[in-house]
């Protein structure tokens, strides 16, 4: 029932059309597993095995191109012969410094780095692990284009602060949405680390594939296939704050702790993976306990098959004290005595799935049919809110590939959300329908065009329905296997969040009322781009993109209100800017320099002003020597305009991390301080402290 469909010739044909072959390293000879195999122009694909070994079966009739890409070599391509073929053997040249090799979500099929008419950043699982990140939002910063502002992701400038209600990124796990049904918000606690395979950032409006939240970018976590070989790894985390003793709050120390234990095997010809972790942390400041939960469990059918289904179920607990301000600059890690003991307890459960019913050398037939389920309830002082959301929905992707240079997607998308609270007025039901097409066509050698189109429907019950079309237009120059040029035109939008339009609380001592009028926001941007290596150590990517950004939702006094505020449709926009990133092999495989840049020049129409809560200048580096010891720098700019607090002193931020690993006896060993040089300094929202300086150690087997 569950294997994939391979239409056209019978089995003793499709044996003789079967292209086998190994990969293995031009330096060594050793054997290449996990690298991928593809069939240009087709959505035809292999794996290859611990041995190198790769076979592609149903391969197109007369010559077509072999794609050859592995983590830490060039890519490679090659012309074969169908029915001459043989065994093909393809040697891969190591790369002297870590770059992107191949992508998803830009155009909902594999592609090569550079053939996207988009900015990607590509974070790899292996780069996530030597972070030594307990969670996501720990590394992402370190992504060229990624921005946070006091714990909520940006996106070249796209987000201010919100409060965790209306992301303006989509964020994707394994191309399933993961947005939380009433705040629309992104919990990086729920999402996966150990068996991160790469993460992918979609720079810039992608509504036109992706839908609503997706106007300032899309990340999508792709995780690992199931081990073939049993696997159990265990990680272990102890770390400790050390609070400068001008803000000492406590005579106790302040630490945080953390085990997870993660299998992977197979079962029959499924292949599984089971994930279970408990942390928790006294945090750096007053009434910041956290305590969470999570487990975690995929299943991939057939294990070998190179389009299988696969299903997963997330689940997350989380017991986490609220901080909102300081009590006083002199007191920043402290809280007002009224506020201690506040608390939310969030329950998130996920369950996805990746069905793969037809896939021909010329067609592909994908569905993703997914539950969203949260619950969260507030233990504050001054409210005990819950909201219960349950969001069922699916995504349907029908891919033809008529030739090799042309390739059409569409698809549709569909949703409905059930809500319950006690702090919605009215409680909402919503649906959210879309239809999208994308073709691509390789109009010579070396260009290649790309055009789209999507509607979506958004209508939440007894306010204003959407109806918006998203279309998009780009298109890559190949100069050489070197040097890729890109520009696009897009326009994004990004629906009401169920918070920003029904909310009626309240919170800290301000009242929030609902506006059923509230309408989505949309952008129109242009970028022009391109990715270079201008030699075999160095790698250069560089984007120069404008937004222009329509009805803008943010939080502002309600009209003849006092101390009363509602999510209103209040700004048109424009973000401009650079974000450019930086790969160098200074000393090949022993010394390296990761660093991005990204410059912001933003306006609000309505004032003139810069938008808030965003800087001029953002720049992060890395530098690594022999795998051994890293250091991380991050700097941003003063953000030039606030909201609640203008008058308070605000300064540029800049962040040093230490971090040191070693591998003895078969486990993993690191250690970090993060805040090294101990700076003071607020965390982008106005009275909220940064976090002092910590020391974690991590110990991390593998049997």
């Amino acid at each position: 029932m569950f294997a994939t469909f391979v239409a056209g010739a019978p089995l003793a044909a499709q044996a003789r059309d079967m292209v086998r072959g190994h990969v293995l390293d031009a330096e060594t000879s050793v054997p290449i597993a996990g690298a991928t195999v593809l069939v240009r122009g087709t959505p035809l694909r292999a794996t290859t095995l611990e041995d190198g070994r790769f076979a592609v079966s149903s391969a197109p009739e007369g010559a077509f191109t072999l794609v050859v890409i592995a983590q830490g070599f060039r890519t490679t391509e090659l012309e074969v012969q169908a029915g001459r073929a043989g065994d093909v053997r393809v040697m891969l040249q190591r790369q002297l410094f870590d770059a992107p090799e191949l992508t998803v979500t830009a155009s909902r099929a594999h592609a090569r780095a550079g053939e996207a008419p988009v900015s990607v950043a590509v974070m790899s699982g292996e780069e996530l692990l030597g972070r030594d990140a307990v969670t996501l939002d720990e590394a992402l910063p370190f992504a060229q284009g990624v921005i946070f502002n006091s714990g909520q992701m940006d996106i070249r400038g796209a987000t201010g602060l919100a409060r965790g209600v209306g992301s303006r990124v989509l964020m994707l796990l394994d191309g399933h949405r993961v947005l939380s049904g009433v705040g629309a918000s992104i919990d990086f606690s729920g999402l996966p680390v150990l068996d991160v395979d790469q993460i992918e950032i979609v720079k810039g409006p992608h509504s036109t594939l992706w839908g609503t939240n997706a106007l300032g970018g899309v990340v999508n976590v792709i995780t690992k296939r199931p081990s073939p070989e049993p696997e159990t790894i265990v990680r272990g985390y102890f770390g400790v704050f050390d609070t400068p003793a001008a803000w000492s709050f406590t005579d106790e120390s302040l630490s945080r702790e953390g085990v997870a234990l993660q299998h992977s095997r197979r079962l029959g010809d499924v292949g599984t993976t089971l994930f279970l972790g408990r942390e928790g942390s006294d945090g750096f400041r007053q009434n910041g306990e956290l305590s969470r939960t999570r487990m975690r469990l995929k299943a991939v059918f057939p294990a070998d098959s190179p389009n299988p289904w696969d299903i997963f179920i997330n689940w997350t607990r989380r017991d986490e004290e609220e901080f909102f301000t300081w009590l006083s600059a002199d007191r920043p890690l402290e809280v007002d005595p009224t506020e201690l003991g506040d608390w939310i307890r969030a329950d998130d459960l996920v369950v996805g799935m990746t069905a793969n019913p037809i896939v021909t050398p010329t067609s592909r037939l994908q569905l993703r049919p997914h539950i969203y389920h949260a619950r969260n309830q507030n233990f504050f002082h001054d409210n005990e809110d819950f909201h219960r959301s349950t969001r069922v929905g699916t995504d349907i992707q029908w891919s033809l590939f008529p030739n090799s240079s042309h390739a059409l997607t569409i698809g549709g998308e569909g949703a409905w959300t059930g809500v319950t609270s006690n702090f919605l007025d009215p409680t909402p039901d919503v649906t959210d329908l879309a239809v999208f097409m994308q073709d691509e066509v390789t109009l010579s050698d070396r260009v290649r065009g790309s055009v789209g189109l999507r509607l979506d429907y958004h209508d939440a019950s007894a306010a204003m329905e959407d109806l918006v079309l998203n279309p998009k237009l780009g298109f890559v120059f190949e100069a050489n296997d070197r040097l890729s040029l890109r520009t696009s035109l897009s326009r994004g939008y990004r629906a009401p969040s169920v918070s920003e339009q029904f909310t009626s609380t309240t919170q800290f001592g301000f009242r929030v009322v609902p506006n059923l009028e509230l309408r989505g926001e949309s952008a129109w941007a242009a970028e022009v781009g391109a990715t270079v290596e201008l030699s075999d150590r160095i790698w250069l990517d560089a984007g120069f993109f404008r937004s222009d950004y329509t009805d803008l939702i943010e939080p502002t006094p309600a009209p003849d209100q006092f101390f009363t505020f509602q999510f209103r449709n209040v700004a048109d926009a424009m973000v401009r800017g650079v974000d450019a990133g930086l790969r160098v092999g200074v000393i090949p495989r022993r010394l390296d320099l990761h660093a991005s840049y990204t410059f912001l020049d933003t306006e609000d129409h309505s004032t003139g002003r810069s938008l808030p809560y965003r800087s001029r200048h953002n720049v992060t580096a890395t530098v690594s020597g022999w795998r051994l010891v890293a250091v991380d720098f991050r700097h941003r700019s003063r953000v030039e305009q606030v909201l609640a607090f203008p008058l308070d002193d605000r300064e540029s931020i800049t962040l040093v991390d230490l971090r040191m690993r070693t591998r003895v006896l078969g486990t993993d060993i690191q250690a970090k301080i993060e805040n090294l040089f101990q700076a003071r300094y607020v965390d982008v929202q106005e009275r909220s402290p940064g976090q002092t300086r910590s020391f974690r150690l991590t110990v991390t087997p593998r049997f």
